[in-house]
């Protein structure tokens, strides 16, 4: 796992250096005397402010200019953003959930859910859905006839990406597996996952 924090402040070049071995799961490095490859299959996550200043997520609070917050959403490429299949924002948590005397769901519980459904990719031939090839996904993603309509609209009005298509399917196959809901991917998991994954534009105020 890659951790990023504070990501819009990379350079751009940087960033989408990334874009190839996010991509192909491999490094090439060339030199002038030859050139070598080494593997590289990671999960890349990112944290960031929604602008420089870091209080763009209160109404009033941002200090910076039209400029510059485009500028800092200008870091992260729309090639890039297309490989992130997950983008969510976190909003500050308001007193009466800091207070809450009961606790929210135990990491524990969590955990054992994710191992069932990574047991489930194991039973398909992959350590992961993520790594479903594009070809077997008919076959060990298969969605309903109302997962299917949704994915088509998006993909006639230009909201999804060939990429995102293959991208967005994985990830309903997770979200499948978690609920564990049998072998079909269904409506409510093929709109959340667009939701996880559209959410990207909410970032920077429309920018990410």
């Amino acid at each position: 796992m890659l951790f990023l924090d504070e990501m819009g402040e990379f350079p751009s070049a940087v960033l989408d250096a990334l874009r190839q071995p996010l991509e192909e799961g491999q490094v090439r490095v060339s030199r002038a005397r030859g050139s070598t490859t080494f593997p590289a299959r990671f999960i890349l996550v990112g944290a960031m402010n929604p602008c420089p200043c870091g209080d763009g997520g209160a109404p009033g609070g941002c200090r910076c200019s039209p400029g510059d917050r485009e500028r800092y959403a200008r870091r992260l490429s729309a090639p890039l953003l297309d490989r992130f299949d997950i983008a969510i924002r976190v909003e500050p948590p308001e007193a009466r959930e800091l207070m809450a005397a009961t606790p929210g769901e135990a990491s524990s519980t969590v955990a054992e859910r994710v191992v069932r459904a990574r047991r489930r990719a194991s039973e398909r031939g992959v350590a992961f859905n993520a790594q479903i090839p594009p070809s077997l996904l008919g076959e060990l993603a298969p969605m309903n006839e109302a997962a299917a309509a949704i994915v088509e609209k998006k993909l006639r009005s230009g909201a999804l990406s060939a990429r995102g298509l293959h991208r967005v399917r994985r990830l309903a196959r997770t979200l499948a597996d978690l609920d564990d809901d049998g072998v079909v991917i269904q409506q409510s998991h093929m709109r959340e996952a667009l939701l996880l994954r559209t959410q990207r534009a909410l970032l920077l105020g429309g920018g990410v």
